[in-house]
């Protein structure tokens, strides 16, 4: 009967091992979709204030070159919030890639120190 224990023992810790690799990386992929999830919202927000600021616009001006001298300089203001917002995509991206890579650097070093 000992026998039969040890190897379910050992094919337990094989399986605890094999998996463990995974468990590591759907922790970065959850941080990852969280950044990326609050990264949307966050941009989401931008369209709607851009998108109330533009229904509001011609309620506050008083010709139209006014309105299309604002208009052009909220659209302008706009691009260069979403150009930013463009960049913390990068930013995410990039360190998710280096979260997953010290992973499998980590899973290296201790599968060899074992």
């Amino acid at each position: 009967m000992t026998v039969q224990t040890e190897q379910f023992q050992k094919y337990v810790e094989f399986q605890r091992e094999a998996f463990e690799p995974f468990r590591a990386f759907s922790d970065v992929a959850a941080q990852a979709f969280e950044r990326v999830a609050r990264q949307n919202y966050a941009v989401l927000g931008d369209y709607v204030e851009f998108v109330v600021d533009q229904a509001k616009l011609p309620t506050q001006v008083a010709d139209l070159n006014d309105y299309v001298g604002k208009q052009i300089a909220s659209t302008r203001a706009f691009g260069e919030k979403l150009a930013r917002r463009t960049q913390e995509y990068a930013e995410i991206a990039r360190s998710a890639q280096e979260a997953a890579a010290n992973t499998v650097a980590e899973k290296r070093v201790h599968k060899k120190a074992a």
